[in-house]
């Protein structure tokens, strides 16, 4: 669906929850509607938005623009409103703006518009409605899955290159920077997230943090290294883990690993459109590494039992994989699912894979080497 069919459907379902107007900030739903290179990382969404999309009931989509956004000036597929203040931003609302009751987003920018809404309309009802985009944004359509296919594609080939660089002696800050540098040099946007390599020295004092290892200092034999991160390609981000081992790991912990990917390629088996709830699947996770011993680990790191998160244009989109949500498994669904192990002082293991639910059952788009896990030490 382009971006048209898209605000055609937004506008439908704003009317069929009686909003009289949208207003969506920079954001996820900004991008994912107007097909403008907005930044899509929450942390980035600025608090007062340089473009706006505005909705209204029985009027075109706008977006309103300001010279902070300049270089879109050819790009906007709608109606556009160039401004140069504030008040010719509220002189453009006065004029979209019908009724009272207005829906805006996302944060950090609705105290903004709230504000905003309030000097354009009396009296008026302003509430959240960034629920409306996101469920829009649920299920992709093939453009997107392309997208996402594609930047899964290049974190397999990213750990690759890594792998070949995990000696003695590198640093947790190095690998970072690494994987930022091979992503652009690939041609990526960016990075989804600041990338980690974290790790855990076996045979250490036990502690509340997994991550006491300092950035700076070299890479130790007998340590484990847990990546995670993600590319945005095309807008869309990736988001993708795997764990190694520096020299020949002992058996209980080579065999943590192998029992990790063992219940991740059991768990991802049982996604079959309409046959799990999302809050499901960490049951399903934790019952396969019961069933191999190591139950107790998943369940030491991830105690809220949360496991994932659909991805997109954003990096963490709704419906999370965590109890409480009734959200069953569709055709279109892309998430990324992410068990880890934590046995303190001795190990943190990680796997994070970008699984897309077709109407045939789950296709796997981070496909690296699952059995690749001790590395050798020259």
């Amino acid at each position: 669906m382009n971006s048209s069919g898209r605000l055609t459907e937004l506008q439908r379902k704003m009317e069929s929850a009686l909003f009289d107007a949208l207003i969506f900030g920079i954001g996820p739903n900004f991008r994912y509607f107007t097909g403008l290179p907005a930044e899509w990382r929450r942390e980035n969404e600025p608090a007062r938005p340089g473009a706006l999309l505005v909705l209204a009931r029985g009027a075109e989509p706008c977006v309103v623009l300001d010279e902070t956004v300049a270089d879109w000036a050819d790009r906007a597929l709608m109606e556009t409103v160039w401004v140069n203040s504030q008040t010719e931003i509220v002189q453009v609302l006065r004029r979209l703006l019908p009724g009272r009751r207005v829906g805006i987003g996302p944060a950090p920018a609705e105290e903004y518009l709230s504000r905003l809404v309030h000097s354009v309309l009396p009296r008026p009802q302003v509430e959240n409605a960034d629920p409306l985009g996101e469920e829009m944004r649920y299920r992709k359509d093939e453009d997107e899955v392309s997208c996402l296919r594609r930047a899964a594609r290049l974190c397999d080939r990213a750990m690759g290159e890594i792998t070949r660089h995990i000696r003695p002696g590198v640093t947790q800050a190095e690998l970072q920077e690494m994987v930022a540098r091979i992503g652009a040099d690939a041609g990526a946007e960016d990075v989804s997230f600041s990338p980690t390599a974290g790790f855990v020295q076996s045979g250490t004092e036990a502690g509340d943090d997994p991550f006491v290892y300092p950035q700076d200092e070299g890479l130790l034999p007998g340590t484990s290294i847990a990546f995670d991160f993600g590319f945005v390609v095309d807008g869309y981000c990736s988001d993708f883990g795997r764990s190694f081992y520096c020299g020949p790991a002992p058996e209980h912990i080579a065999s943590a690993y192998r029992a990790l990917q063992e219940s991740q390629m059991h768990l991802i088996s049982r996604m079959q459109p309409g046959q799990l709830l999302l809050s499901e699947l960490f049951d399903v996770m934790e019952e396969a590494l019961d069933a191999r011993g190591y139950g107790d680990y998943l369940r030491a790191r991830l105690p809220e039992r949360g496991l994932g998160h659909q991805i997109g244009v954003d990096l963490h989109e709704p419906p999370h994989l965590r109890p409480g949500s009734e959200v069953t498994l569709q055709p279109g669904m892309v998430m990324a699912i992410e068990p880890k192990l934590w046995m303190p002082g001795e190990y943190y293991l990680r796997v994070e894979d970008i699984v897309h639910i077709t109407e045939e059952g789950p296709e796997i788009l981070t496909t690296y080497d699952r059995d690749e896990f001790a590395l050798p030490l020259d």
